[in-house]
């Protein structure tokens, strides 16, 4: 073993987390309200877990035809939409929207979905440099 190389602790002596602490205990959501600056009511955001978040990003890209990545051609279109329906929840904590309502958003004021994209966002840990990131080192997909 190298001088480099250190010894994984099982007990929590040092003040560092062990693998139980993170790993166990499931998920344990965090919530926050918003009031939308143009239809004056009041939502409910949820935080995602890793996998979620995973699942919603995976709908924006694709491997392409020459192995890089690529955006799938309309989801940046909808992309705020899709991460507000899976944030917004009643008191229980279930999601009030479906994935049918990510249409109807369209016709709602660009002011409310801006600010619950970057609420969702804030909430969830991932900023819109991180889209554009994703973006930027991919090509707009083909349109089969």
């Amino acid at each position: 073993m190298s001088e480099e190389t250190q010894v994984v602790e099982t007990q929590n002596t040092n003040g560092l987390a062990t693998a139980d602490e993170l790993c166990g205990g499931g998920l344990k959501r965090r919530f926050c309200e918003k009031t939308l600056p143009f239809k004056g009511c009041k939502v409910r955001i949820r935080s995602l877990s890793e996998g979620e978040m995973g699942s919603y990003q995976d709908k924006l890209s694709r491997v392409g035809r020459q192995g890089g990545v690529e955006i799938i051609p309309g989801a940046l279109k909808t992309a705020n939409r899709r991460l507000i329906v899976l944030c917004l929840v009643d008191e229980q904590g279930n999601t009030i929207l479906r994935n049918n309502h990510v249409g109807a958003m369209a016709d709602w004021d660009a002011a409310d979905v801006n600010y619950l994209y970057t609420a969702c966002c804030e909430h969830c840990g991932v900023s819109r440099e991180d889209l554009d990131q994703i973006v930027k080192n991919s090509a707009e997909a083909p349109i089969d």
